[in-house]
Order: C-alpha cells, then structure tokens, then sequence
C-alpha cells in the first residue's frame, strides 16, 4: 500500500500512529490479510464523489442485536458487582440475558462467516459491533460510582475489567465454535475463517473499551488502575516532566538533534513530541545524562510505556477503520446517511444513497443482499467458431491477422463502453456482457456497436456473418469469485435470470429443440421414416421459414410462426422499454421502413445523442424461459424526425402496444 492509498484510507487525526507504510507493517505485519478494504458508496447522484467505508443497514434485527448486548452487559455488571459486596444474583434472570444475547450473537457471526468468501463480513461485523460495546465498557465505572462513590473509587475500574474478561471469554467461545462448523461444512481450515481481527481485539482491549485517546493519555486512568493495576495519574505526571526536559534537551543538545535528523529522519518542522512516539526512542533517552529516573518514567514505567505505546498505535489503525463504519437507514424506500458536511461544518448532513448501493445487514443470511436489478447488454458475433475454425486451416497469416482484428475491434467496443460508463461483466471469446443503471445508455451503446461492426466490415473485418445484440433489464445474481487476497480487488460474476434471457435473445434458442430430440431418437436406432412420420404434424404446423422480407437488411430481427427467434439485430426486452419510460419522458414518432412500423425516439447524452426506431415483435418462444415479449431496436440514423408524424402518447410501450406485431402495409 503505498502513501497516497494510505493517506486516503487513514484519515486523522492520530495521536500516535504515523501514517505511513512502513509504520503500519511494524505494527499489523499482516495488514492485508487482518484489515478489510472499505468500498466506495456513491450517493444518489453517482456521478458525484463517492463515500469511503463500510454501509451497514440499521434495522430492527440490529437494533434487538444491541439490545441484548445491552441487557447481557448489565447483568454481567451486576453479577462482579455482586462477587465484590456479596449480594445475592438471580442466575436465571443472568442465564436468560446471556442466551438472548448469545442467540443474536451466534445469528450474526455465522451469516458473516457464511457469507464471506474473502471479503472479511466477520472484522467488519466487530469493527462496528465494537462501537456499541466500546459505548457500554466506558461507562462501566461512572455507574459503580452512583451506585457506591466509595466502591467505585476502589473497585469500579477492577470490575470493569472483569466484566470485559468475562465478555471476551464467552463471545471467543461462541466465534471459535461458529468457525469450526463452518469450516468443517465448506471444508476450509478453521484459522481462515475465524476473524484475526477479533483476535487483536483480545490482545489489546482498547478498541473494546475506548472510543479516543489523547496525546496526553488522560482517559487511559481507567485502563492504568483496571487493567495494569498502576496509578495513572502518577505515570502522566512522570510522562509529562519526561517530555518537557526532552524539549528542552532538543533546543541545547546538538548531539541529541544530530541523532534526531540523521539517524531517524525527522524533519526540522516535526513537533519534538514526535520523537517520544517512535518505538524504542524514549529508552534511548534515558540512558542519555541528565535523565531523571526518580522524576521521569523508571525502567518498570519505560517498558509499560514502550508495550503501551505499540498497542495505542494498533489501536488507532483499528478505530481509523471503525470510523469508516456508515450506519445507513432505509426510510420510504430510500438509504440514506450522515455523511461529512461539505461546507466544513460540524453537524454532518444526511444524504440520500444511490438505488444501487447494497448494506451490509449481519442478522440477514446473505449479509449483502446478492440479487441486484441491472440493465445489461449482450453482443455475439455470429458464425464465431465456424469462421475461426475455417482461418486456422488458412494458414497463420490469416491467423495472426484475424486475432489483431478480433482484438482491436473488441478493445474500440470496451473504450465504447467506458464512454457510456458501462461495466464490463465479462468476456465471452466471441462477445461480451456489459451491465449499467440507465437505459438509454444502453440503447445507444447498441445502435454505436452496430456502426462500428459495419465499419470494421467495410475495412475488411473476417468475422462477417453478423452481429447479435441483445439488452435486458432483470434480476442478476453477484457470485463473489475473487476477494480478500493481498493485492486483488474483489471480483464479481454475473448469474441467474438476467443472464439466462440475454444469452438465449443472442442465440434464439427455442422451447421445443425439435432437431436435438430428433437426433437422439436416430442415434439409439430409430429410422429416419419412423423419425419423421412421428414429428410430421409438429413439423407442419411449426415450420421455421427464412423471411427473405426481413433478411435482406444488414441487421435484421423477427419471429418465425413457430416463436422462433432470430436475432441478427438488436432485441429488446418489455422490462427494459418500460424502464426507459420512467427513466425519461421521449418525444415519439411513427416511422416506416419497407413494411415495418418503428416508434422513432432520440436517446443518449446531447453529445452524442443518436436516433432510434422500436416495433414489436411479439411472443418468442425461448427455452427455459416460455414465452417472452420481444421488441426489435434499429439505428434511425438516416430519418429526420423532425418530418415524421409525432406520437402524441407520451409512453413508448403504449405507442408500441397500439401497433400490432406483424409487420403493416405502407
């Protein structure tokens, strides 16, 4: 990770840790492995500069989650509390606030686990989990105070840590045992799944039990008596008179300078405070003359600082990413958050998210909700492994020339696509799968693909039997294939419904599969009279018939009588053209080709708008998927609409609908 990267992800102010590569591998080794990557979070308006972190959906699972966090916490604080004054405990009320806790707990960290796949659900579920529990440990003391001033003078800081001993000890229980089963059902080592990140929480309880600490460690008291059984006071004061003569000692010592700037690198407007944060350095100092050890920090006390020093600095590397946890609310159908006012104020501002961003929510199984809606576009070049077949008989000329064509004219579609902010899904050797979130761009990635295919025709382009495109708007599932390894952005494949329509619009494979079952039956010993005489009805009625009308354009649709699809044009799904009607209110207009009626529209951004034609084809007859409303698209680059009839309908389907699928005489 370099500076830039580190910068952008650690965001001050620190107090300790130095934002620096080589600091944050001193400190978390294996950083890339322990630490999650928070994801961009675009607000409503994508194109504006998105939120970095961590969305998680507050719902009323989560809230129940923090509730009986609370309730278990409480009693827990009752039960040491009671171990100290010998006041009697209901262990039914305690084991009933446990399991309630230890349900919700479980349901959580087993949906994290589940759902990880590399993309570490289970730190970023303790990261914000740590939040409320942080909330509760601090205030454990000040409560003991008003249930007994004295008892909590002595013993509230003690008991604080009991309790956090007793927390830790029960929730690694539950996390260990969630991991072993998961790993046993995926088959994967347990070490992969368990969250290192929990570990270091263990290891160092600060991120557990504080939510700041200052440069001069004032809120630390609690964790000096608790924890480390010192006095706090006592060590802040040593620590401060320490700093002030080592200010001093920089201003008149010139050997203490040369070792500062020479040998460890500081700059001469770095705050000499600075130097007492570097690991190792305030033991140096005290072998220096003129160090007081009976009124500085004793050996004992530099080895608790040196120790504490390191887990401060771990410490604010795990609450820089803590503080990118974004609670987010979904409120009349919309997500929303606080989100950094822009105008440099203090109250942050609550801004609405886009539709496509998708929370975390731990009490859901799938953690992120897998199933998105997208529009997607699909291309195939027709004949692809025939004619790649038919050029490696020709010779490697032929080859090499084929491949550099292939690849330079799939490398314009992609930079075509980049225009139109698409994403691409995948490759399909002889195609790809684009997805984006508005239609029209879409559409007007169809109709440029298009141009560019008959350009490269015309200069000679050897894959040249045609081009299918297909655009759909549907339900996609995500499949998390790549994530959480060092140096890989998570990668994410498309599945499901949407894939499975687009896929079968390119190729017009129908229901029925006559000829495959035909071949079948042949091959385990039927005869070719007994073949046919059985599927002569079907046959008859259902015949796919070459519609010469249709063919004699360069990119042609339409649908045989049997539903057939062929598809050497663009096609268009009914959910995409009603989508594009909400998206935008078009001005329609009627346009006639041959024998085909189009409602003629303009699409795409004013630099580029192109014009469009739509008719309806009707029902195709697609397999696994029944019958599917079809619409052919085609490039109106060569009407001028402003001589066409207007559509005084301001709805495309409508104005589709009113005209019947078969094709009209002029």
């Amino acid at each position: 990770m370099d500076q830039n990267s580190l910068s952008r992800l650690f965001r001050g102010p620190f107090n300790f840790f130095r934002v620096d590569p080589e600091e944050l591998r001193r400190i978390v080794p294996d950083f890339e492995h322990v630490l999650p990557t928070p994801q961009r979070i675009f607000l409503e308006q994508e194109e504006a500069t998105p939120l970095l972190g961590f969305a998680v959906l507050i719902s009323n699972e989560e809230r129940a989650l923090r509730q009986a966090l609370e309730g278990y916490m409480g009693v827990e604080e009752e039960a040491q509390l009671a171990a100290v004054t010998g006041e009697f405990v209901d262990m039914r009320v305690y084991e009933r606030a446990w399991q309630s806790y230890e349900a919700q707990l479980s349901r959580a960290t087993e949906n994290a686990t589940r759902s990880s796949f590399g993309r570490h659900y289970p730190s970023i579920f303790w990261l914000y989990h740590s939040i409320a529990i942080s909330r509760l440990f601090k205030e454990i003391p000040r409560r003991i105070l008003r249930y007994d001033l004295q008892l909590g003078k002595e013993r509230g800081d003690a008991i604080k840590y009991r309790v956090l001993e007793r927390f830790i000890g029960r929730v690694l229980s539950v996390s260990y045992e969630i991991a072993e089963q998961v790993a046993a059902e995926a088959e994967e080592e347990e070490r992969h799944l368990f969250p290192r990140l929990l570990e270091r929480m263990r290891d160092n309880v600060l991120i557990l039990t504080e939510d700041y600490v200052s440069s001069d460690l004032a809120e630390l008291d609690s964790y000096f008596r608790g924890c480390l059984r010192l006095d706090g006071k006592d060590f802040r004061q040593r620590f401060a008179a320490m700093r002030e003569w080592h200010d001093q000692q920089l201003l008149v010592d010139p050997e203490l300078q040369d070792a500062a700037r020479h040998l460890l690198g500081v700059r001469p407007d770095e705050p000499p405070q600075e130097l007492i944060k570097r690991p190792g350095y305030v033991r140096f100092l005290s072998r220096r003359r003129g160090y007081l050890s009976e009124v500085f920090l004793t050996p004992e006390l530099i080895e608790v600082w040196e120790n504490l020093l390191l887990k401060l600095k771990e410490y604010e590397i795990l609450l820089a990413l803590r503080r990118l946890v974004i609670p987010v609310v979904e409120k009349e159908g919309r997500l929303t958050c606080h989100a950094p006012n822009p105008r440099g104020g203090v109250t942050p501002q609550v801004v609405n998210l886009s539709t496509s961003t998708r929370p975390m929510e731990f009490m859901n199984p799938w953690v992120v909700d897998p199933v998105v809606r997208r529009f997607g576009l699909i291309y195939d070049i027709t004949d692809f492994s025939a004619i790649v077949s038919a050029l490696r008989r020709s010779g490697n000329v032929e080859q090499d020339s084929s491949y550099t064509r292939i690849c330079r004219f799939q490398r314009q579609i992609n930079q075509m696509a980049r225009s139109h902010r698409l994403k691409l899904e995948k490759y399909l050797g002889d195609g790809a799968l684009y997805s984006g979130r508005h239609p029209d761009r879409l559409l007007s990635m169809a109709i440029g693909v298009q141009r560019y295919y008959q350009r490269a025709l015309d200069d000679g382009f050897p894959f040249d039997r045609g081009l299918r495109i297909a655009l759909n708007y549907g339900q996609y599932r995500l499949l998390p294939i790549q994530g959480g390894e060092p140096g890989e952005d998570q990668r994410y494949e498309f599945f499901g419904h949407g894939i499975v329509e687009l896929s079968r619009l390119v190729t017009g494979k129908a229901m029925p599969e006559i000829d495959a079952v035909k071949n079948l039956l042949l091959s385990v010993g039927y005869s070719v009279s007994e073949v046919d005489r059985f599927f002569g009805p079907v046959m008859d009625r259902d015949v796919d018939v070459v519609d010469k009308g249709e063919e004699d354009r360069r990119f042609f649709s339409y649908l045989n009588p049997s539903g057939t699809l062929i598809n050497e044009g663009i096609v268009v799904t009914r959910d995409f053209i009603r989508a594009l009607d909400e998206a935008q209110v078009l001005d329609l207009y009627q346009a006639l080709e041959g024998k085909r009626s189009y409602v003629a529209f303009r699409v795409g951004e004013s630099a580029g708008r192109v014009v469009v034609g739509v008719r309806k084809l009707g029902q195709a007859n697609l397999k696994g998927l029944g019958r599917v409303p079809l619409y052919e698209a085609v490039d109106g680059g060569a009407w001028q609409l402003e001589r066409l009839p207007q559509i005084a309908s301001g709805s495309l389907l409508e104005a589709l609908e009113r005209r019947p699928a078969e094709t009209l005489s002029t």
